[in-house]
């Protein structure tokens, strides 16, 4: 995630992949829908929690203080362990409770609202930041929606697409209107899926905090992450107008 203001990197957000002894490796789709059915969701997001807390750790350690988002299932509301999980990966890590992100879909949320919002509410009182993620994709209330604890809208990559396609400005006002509402709440707004230079024209000048996307930097091992982001601050620390020179096509003399 990338600071629309300044260009730095602020943070990343942990992808779940599956290392396949025969077929390689697996996107999320083909794996966590078997996952959330069979119950299994729940132990692979303690894991997710313990390691990306603890790489989070090190990097800040090492001087890179970033924030790390995770994806959490429905499933962990309905279990009611959530809060404990996140506590015991917090503590054997030893990162700051503002460091973690915990990103939510809207869907996800509308199963059990008033299960999520309890627990949500403690662990925002402890620092941890929430996030929904996918905003424009659920079903949800915006009512329901901004009851909740949250300190962070992602909006999704369909309404930027949607944007695009309508013409005479009509698409912009909406997104500009959906992030003036996150901004009337106190609530940050993350433009994701931004892959052209249009799109991150669109999303800047809609008033977008953050930004993430293909354009800015693809999916990565965590081991990478510490060199791609020395190599943002070493080209002189703004990730938006690197990615905005490197896609632009220089003309003939």
């Amino acid at each position: 995630m990338v600071r629309l203001d300044t260009g730095e990197v602020e943070g990343v957000e942990a992808l779940v992949r599956w290392q396949h002894p025969e077929r390689g490796l697996l996107a999320p789709d083909t794996f966590l829908a078997v996952a959330e059915e069979t119950g299994q969701i729940i132990p692979i997001t303690r894991w997710l929690l313990r390691e990306t807390t603890r790489r989070a750790a090190a990097w800040a350690a090492e001087g890179l203080p970033l924030r790390m988002a995770v994806n959490i299932s429905a499933r962990h509301f309905s279990a009611e362990t959530l809060v404990r999980d996140v506590r015991l990966a917090l503590r054997e890590s030893g990162l700051a409770a503002d460091q973690l992100v915990l990103e939510l879909t809207e869907t996800s949320i509308a199963e059990d609202p008033t299960r999520a919002e309890d627990q949500l509410t403690v662990l925002r009182r402890a620092g941890v930041r929430v996030a929904i993620d996918d905003f424009g994709t659920g079903w949800s209330s915006l009512a329901q929606l901004f009851s909740l604890p949250i300190g962070t809208l992602k909006i999704d990559r369909s309404l930027l697409v949607a944007a695009e396609r309508v013409t005479g400005g009509e698409g912009g006002a909406v997104l500009a209107a959906i992030v003036a509402l996150t901004r009337t709440l106190g609530i940050r707004s993350v433009a994701e899926g931004v892959e052209t230079v249009e799109h991150l024209r669109m999303v800047r000048e809609a008033g977008c905090d953050l930004v993430q996307g293909w354009l800015l930097g693809h999916a990565m091992p965590g081991d990478d992450v510490p060199r791609w982001v020395r190599s943002v601050q070493e080209a002189g620390g703004d990730a938006c107008a690197i990615a905005a020179a490197a896609t632009s096509v220089p003309t003939a003399p």
